[in-house]
């Protein structure tokens, strides 16, 4: 996948598919403390469905999901977009109740802060069949 800015080296594109992929657990899912350390106090985020979200909305639904659902993901792309700002992309889907949802296209902003990295915009685009 392509995107804005240059590739990240190997290590800081490692540290944001991993905190990325950490989104994806049902342990940090279900648990409103972890899920507040990832996501920036400014988070907005435009799902799949094409409604937009804010940080409150997202700390409140997402530990809500069934634990039944599974994240699948693949075809990470890690590019610097400025100092402390760095794009991740990839494409995932949904396993719910044992059945694979359609892939969709993700597009994340994480910012640099003191204690690490926090995600700040999240983009999810279903892929084109």
């Amino acid at each position: 996948m392509s995107g804005t800015g240059q590739p990240a080296d190997a290590a800081l594109a490692a540290e944001l598919e991993a905190l990325e992929r950490a989104l994806h657990a049902p342990q940090v899912r279900t648990d409103r403390e972890r899920l507040a350390a990832l996501l920036d106090e400014e988070f907005s985020e435009i799902g799949s469905s094409g409604q937009c979200h804010g940080r409150a909305a997202a700390l409140a639904e997402i530990p809500l999901e069934r634990a039944q659902v599974r994240i699948e993901s693949d075809q990470y792309a890690v590019r610097l977009v400025a100092d402390g700002l760095v794009q991740v992309r990839y494409r995932s889907r949904y396993h719910v109740d044992g059945q694979a949802q359609r892939w969709v296209l993700r597009s994340s902003l994480w910012r640099r802060h003191a204690q690490g990295w926090r995600m700040l915009f999240h983009q999810g685009t279903p892929e084109a069949s």
